[in-house]
């Protein structure tokens, strides 16, 4: 697995939910479940991943690949790791995992007021294509959709 100075990304494991679920509840207002995370571990669509920095679990990312798409469906870094790289090398490792699958295109949302989220996406090489109104809840809120092509 890909490693720098600061964090190594790992599969995640039952061993790594504690702090994924805790990065979660702090991150999301509507957060996913124990359940939810342990279905995407087991599930052969799912790719799921953490950072690990030192000890503890500073960010994690779950992505869907069908076909020859891949969907960013989730991913968070622990307040304390943010602005370090952590989601940008996640990010980096999953496209790099989808190329190696076979897939020609990335799509993600992200809350429009989100905005280090859709600068990072764009440093990616994401463009906004949509923008879907109040797709989040609580807030209420509209959800830019965002594409990346990984054949260029």
């Amino acid at each position: 697995m890909p490693e720098t100075s600061a964090f190594v990304i790992h599969e995640m494991t039952r061993e790594h939910l504690p702090g994924v679920l805790a990065i979660e509840r702090a991150s999301y207002p509507a957060p996913w479940s124990e359940t939810a995370f342990t279905n995407e571990m087991t599930s052969s669509a799912s790719v799921t991943i953490v950072a690990v920095a030192g000890q503890s679990v500073a960010g994690f990312l779950v992505g869907w690949i069908a076909a020859d798409q891949l969907h960013v469906a989730n991913i968070a870094v622990e307040a304390g790791y943010r602005r370090r790289g952590i989601g940008n090398g996640m990010m980096a490792w999953l496209l790099e995992e989808a190329v190696r699958r076979g897939c020609a295109t990335s799509t993600l949302e992200v809350r429009e007021s989100n905005q280090a989220g859709r600068s990072m996406y764009r440093k990616l090489g994401f463009r906004s294509v949509a923008l879907r109104k109040s797709y989040y809840s609580n807030p209420v809120e509209d959800a830019v959709v965002m594409v990346k092509s990984l054949r260029e």
